[in-house]
């Protein structure tokens, strides 16, 4: 690793030591950490260095920067896996709630004077989630035909009928929505994270990385914040989500137009789609068994989660001044 390091990036590597899942070394009182930079590519690297750039000109705390190889790529391959360096400061003490630090990074990301293309995911779930759902909904057909020959593809055939017609919903609520609404400032494309609860910062564990970013519409990272807390506490998680929005809509409150997206991502079953997904591409048997208890849990606690997206409104404390459209077949909230 030192020899590679000084080979790509002309670094000599003071000190190595590991960062929860990376590798991270010090040179020159700097320290820089290496990330997968796995289906990326040079242009969303620039794009982010130029984000990081503009965070830390409006004076955001413990922001990463992106590093270039010797040869001005951002992207270098070690052992087959491309990596990215980031200097990364150490995690600074965050003052804010996360709601509130979330909204100052989504505010700035909304006055970024530059245009983001390859980053750019606002305006495309509907393509996106439609795309995810055919591909699976083929695969599934396959294993239908064959018949099942696991515990998991059992449960799988099973089970995926009922989270299509979910993820079905989620894309129809994105649609009525765009036809509904008139989307407002607070619903200009801003800086968010590909999936915020696996960003390291929010827990004072890391600084913000930028190969965590994308440039997306806020309701992206509050949907996938509130999953979280649904997944991690279930319908004990009521008090935190709603503590949640009160500290992000203190500095910018939401429009309708955003209310509704946010509802429509917690529709769709993106856990279901991750577990599934990565189940057949595992390698190890572990990880297999892993995926099988996450499935069971998800299948366990569906009918609960339909009680969660009946009453979010009510539980986000929005039901006495917006309004989400019911989906039919939830059960009364």
């Amino acid at each position: 690793m030192e020899e590679w390091v000084r080979e790509q990036y002309g670094m000599r590597v003071e000190r190595l030591e590991r960062s929860g899942r990376h590798a991270a070394f010090w040179h020159r009182q700097e320290r820089f950490l290496l990330v997968p930079a796995d289906g990326q590519s040079e242009a969303e690297m620039e794009e982010r260095q130029r984000m990081s750039r503009y965070l830390r000109a409006k004076g955001v705390d413990g922001v990463g920067e992106l590093v270039k190889t010797t040869s001005g790529t951002y992207i270098a391959s070690y052992n087959g896996q491309p990596l990215a360096l980031v200097r990364a400061p150490l995690p600074a003490a965050r003052f804010r709630s996360l709601g509130r630090e979330l909204a100052v990074m989504h505010e700035c990301g909304r006055t970024c004077p530059w245009p983001i293309v390859a980053c750019r995911r606002i305006g495309q779930w509907r393509e996106l989630w439609a795309k995810r759902i055919d591909q699976m909904e083929a695969f599934w057909s396959s294993k239908l035909a064959s018949g099942p020959s696991s515990l998991f593809d059992r449960l799988f055939i099973e089970s995926f009928p009922y989270y299509l017609g979910l993820a079905e919903n989620a894309v129809q609520y994105v649609a009525d929505t765009e036809i509904d609404e008139e989307p407002g400032r607070i619903d200009y494309a801003a800086f968010c994270h590909e999936r915020l609860p696996e960003a390291k910062w929010v827990g004072g564990i890391e600084a913000k990385l930028p190969t965590d970013w994308v440039y997306d519409h806020c309701a992206r990272d509050l949907a996938e914040w509130v999953r979280h807390l649904y997944e991690k506490s279930g319908l004990g998680c009521q008090r935190a989500v709603r503590q949640f929005f009160q500290e992000y809509e203190h500095a910018a409150p939401l429009s309708p137009f955003a209310w509704r997206l946010v509802y429509a991502r917690l529709l769709f079953p993106l856990s279901y789609f991750e577990c599934v997904e990565a189940y057949y591409i595992a390698v190890d048997e572990s990880e297999r068994t892993r995926r099988e208890g996450e499935l069971r849990r998800l299948l366990d606690r569906s009918h609960e989660y339909e009680r969660f997206l009946a009453a979010f409104a009510k539980i986000a404390g929005i039901s006495n001044r917006i309004r989400l459209p019911a989906v039919e077949w939830l059960p009364p909230a």
